[in-house]
């Protein structure tokens, strides 16, 4: 029977051993992802963001540790597949678009090399007639012109609209589910962005695959998730659907990374917030609620103690101005 919900993490915690002691980048994070949606993870670099999404694909350095309560992935648990079995569910069950093509793509190898190569893969008995003729059809789904002069170049040869094209392409070539798109827009002039933003759409809407979109941009979020997750110094502190996150959001932070984009809630000739300070150090997380150093509504209960998680209407959020009988 196929479950519900495409992927549910629950508490997932990952530390990283240094010189200086062990970080804690991601720290209690739980979300789960429908079949068809988009879910948005949201926050500043230095967030946790990205750390999430490559562990559960397994593309963390030795020093890393990963750990759950749970991690399963279209009914299979996560946590309990070896290096092999996770290497098979990586492309073909989850797969990620990386944030910067320029450096994800290898520069000596031409493009029939590094999308075939997802081919040879998860599909050895493929031909290579076969494997050169997948390769063209998926530049080609992916809007790249000319797809069979295309396969012919090295990465440079190309745009930076067109390497993230090829990206998608290679995100896309076995299949998966559900895709990672980490900052797919990063680097890309506007209107070049608002291309890749319809494709992804496109995309989903023909093959019904799942996107975890992690970006900083709430502008991007408008434009192509269903639900957000809000992230912050490893910790997820509001979720919600897109339409309740902007129309009303509960957590401070979530508040000024909205009113800091101009064209959602602050319009023509308004001013735009800022937010003071920056990302705390891993190694030396605040003490209470680890945003109180920046928010400008922090209380004396903020620092002292780390605020409760309220679920509500399908929301959740962590922030003492919400739960007013432990603000007392």
């Amino acid at each position: 029977m196929q479950e519900e919900k495409l992927l549910i993490v629950k508490n997932l915690c990952t530390s990283f051993q240094t010189p200086e002691g062990v970080v804690r980048s991601v720290d209690g994070v739980s979300f789960d992802v429908e079949r068809g949606e988009t879910l948005a993870l949201v926050g500043e670099s230095g967030c946790g963001k990205t750390v999430t999404s490559l562990s559960l694909i397994g593309l963390l350095a030795d020093t890393a540790t990963v750990t759950a309560d749970v991690m399963r992935f279209d009914g299979k648990d996560l946590l309990t597949l070896d290096r092999e079995q996770r290497r098979l569910v990586r492309g073909s069950g989850i797969s990620m678009i990386f944030q910067e093509p320029m450096t994800s793509l290898n520069p000596v190898y031409r493009i029939d090399r590094q999308i075939g190569e997802v081919f040879t893969c998860h599909h050895p008995g493929m031909s290579r007639k076969e494997v050169h003729e997948r390769s063209v059809e998926m530049l080609r789904k992916v809007g790249v012109p000319n797809p069979e002069e295309r396969l012919k170049v090295y990465p440079h040869q190309l745009s930076g609209g067109l390497r993230q094209r090829v990206m998608i392409a290679i995100a896309l070539a076995a299949g998966a589910p559900l895709v990672i798109a980490d900052e797919p827009t990063t680097a890309l002039d506007v209107t070049i962005q608002a291309q890749i933003l319809q494709l992804l759409r496109e995309l989903q809407q023909g093959s019904g695959m799942s996107i975890i979109l992690i970006t900083h941009d709430f502008g991007v979020v408008s434009q192509l998730a269903q639900r957000v997750a809000v992230m912050y110094a490893g910790k997820i502190v509001e979720e919600g659907s897109v339409e309740d996150i902007f129309r009303d959001p509960q957590h401070p932070y979530t508040q000024l990374l909205i009113l800091s984009i101009p064209g959602i809630k602050v319009k023509r000739g308004g001013r735009l917030e800022s937010i003071s300070g920056a990302v705390p150090n891993p190694l030396r997380f605040p003490s209470g609620c680890r945003f109180h150093p920046r928010c400008p509504y922090a209380m004396e209960i903020c620092r002292q103690k780390a605020p409760p998680e309220i679920e509500k209407d399908g929301r959740r959020v962590s922030c003492f101005l919400r739960g007013g009988e432990h603000a007392e």
